[in-house]
C-alpha cells in the first residue's frame, strides 16, 4: 500500500509540476493611442532645432494666436487700421513703411490691382493684408523657433492623397506677446 500511495503522491506531484509549466497565453500589449492634439504638437514642434517647446507651451501659444487671428478677423471686417497697428510686429512696420519697399510690392500686386502704387503702410492693409487674409480658415501653428510661429491651414488634396499647407500669418514673440511679423519681399 505504501507503494500506490507513493506512486500517488509522485504522479499528482508531477502533474502540478506540468500544469505549473504550463505556459499562458499573454495578451498583446496594447497599442498606445495617440491623440489628434499631440499629433499636432509633433507636426508643429519638427522642424525647430536646439529649443524646447513644452506642450503646454504649445497649447498655450496656440490659444494666444488663435484669439488674435479672430481679432485681426473683425479688425478686416471693420478695417480698422489703428487697431490692426497694434498687432505688427515693429521691424514690420519700419519694413513696409519704407517707400522703396511700397515700390517693389506695388509692381507685384495681382492683375485686377495692376497700376496701384502702394504708398504708406495703411495702402497695405487695405490692399495686400486684408485681400490675402480675409475668410481663411487656420487649423494649426508651426514653429519655425521657440519665438517664431507660422499660423496654417492645412487641406489635403482628394486627387493624391498629399497634404498642402498654406501660410497665413507669422508671428514672432516680442515682450513675451505675439505680434504679427508681415513677409518681406
Amino acid at each position: 500500500m505504501k507503494k500506490i500511495s507513493t506512486i500517488t503522491i509522485a504522479a499528482a506531484a508531477m502533474l502540478l509540476v506540468f500544469s505549473a509549466c504550463e505556459t499562458t497565453k499573454q495578451e498583446p500589449a496594447p497599442t498606445p493611442v495617440v491623440e489628434e492634439d499631440d499629433l499636432e504638437y509633433q507636426r508643429s514642434i519638427n522642424k525647430i532645432e536646439g529649443q524646447v517647446v513644452s506642450k503646454e507651451t504649445f497649447n498655450a501659444d496656440k490659444a494666444a494666436i488663435l484669439k488674435k487671428i479672430a481679432e485681426l478677423n473683425d479688425i478686416m471686417t471693420k478695417k480698422d487700421y489703428n487697431s490692426w497697428l497694434k498687432y505688427i510686429s515693429e521691424d514690420s512696420k519700419k519694413y513696409w513703411s519704407n517707400s522703396y519697399t511700397l515700390l517693389k510690392a506695388s509692381e507685384k500686386l495681382p492683375k485686377e490691382l495692376k497700376g496701384l502704387k502702394l504708398k504708406n503702410l495703411n495702402d497695405y492693409f487695405n490692399y495686400v493684408f486684408i485681400p490675402s487674409r480675409k475668410g481663411r480658415q487656420i487649423d494649426e501653428i508651426r514653429y519655425n523657433s521657440a519665438e517664431s510661429v507660422k499660423a496654417v491651414q492645412v487641406t489635403k488634396s482628394e486627387e493624391n492623397d498629399k497634404t498642402k499647407i498654406t501660410v497665413y500669418y507669422n508671428f514672432i514673440k516680442e515682450g513675451g506677446d505675439w505680434n504679427v511679423e508681415l513677409p518681406q519681399l
